[in-house]
């Protein structure tokens, strides 16, 4: 079912190494003053590596 302007969202598990880890920590902080931004931040992320690569994100 579709509804206008709801924009599915599903959860995924990654592991990251420590170091990464800490940085996106750091880096989600001081960027956007919550922990929460996190995924956010890793979606912005994940879009410039497809996009750099040419690969399409299926709508």
């Amino acid at each position: 079912m579709n509804f206008p302007g709801f924009v599915m969202v599903r959860k995924t598990t990654v592991t990251l190494s420590e170091s990464v880890s800490k940085t996106l920590k750091v880096y989600t902080v001081q960027t956007r003053n919550s922990m929460h931004a996190q995924s956010k931040v890793v979606e912005e992320a994940l879009r410039d590596f497809f996009e750099r690569r040419n690969v399409s994100i299926e709508q």
